[in-house]
């Protein structure tokens, strides 16, 4: 992501998940920030991951900033950034991928053409 769209991520968060917290089931938000446990699919606007955060299930977001632990595949309309010390498992489907020295992905990554949405391939 761009650092305008990095800084519109952090800012207006409508949701926290606290550390101490373990949500099992979907979640459906605007703009969230994860520093517990989830269990189910996440889908918002944009998504924070913080380094004590993790999510087992599918993620859907227009912006995604990972520093915790995902497992599970991840669809990001606009970009994902995943963080030094974030933990990806999964496969990831965006217009913009960023990987940090020191992070560790595993998984497939696909991205649009120019000027596609992510999700909408040409055939």
């Amino acid at each position: 992501m761009t650092r305008k769209n990095s800084k519109d991520l952090h800012e207006g968060i409508e949701t926290v998940i606290g550390q101490k917290a373990v949500i099992e089931g979907k979640i459906k938000a605007e703009k969230i920030r994860i520093d517990g446990k989830i269990n189910g699919d996440v889908e918002a606007s944009g998504i924070l991951i913080g380094p004590d955060g993790a999510v087992k299930g599918n993620i859907k977001a227009d912006g995604i900033m990972i520093s915790g632990t995902v497992e599970g595949n991840i669809y990001a309309a606009e970009g994902i950034d995943i963080l030094d010390k974030a933990k990806v498992s999964g496969d990831i489907e965006t217009n913009l991928l960023t990987i940090s020295e020191g992070a560790f992905f595993e998984g497939k990554s696909s991205m649009a053409h120019a000027g596609e949405p992510a999700g909408e391939k040409k055939k």
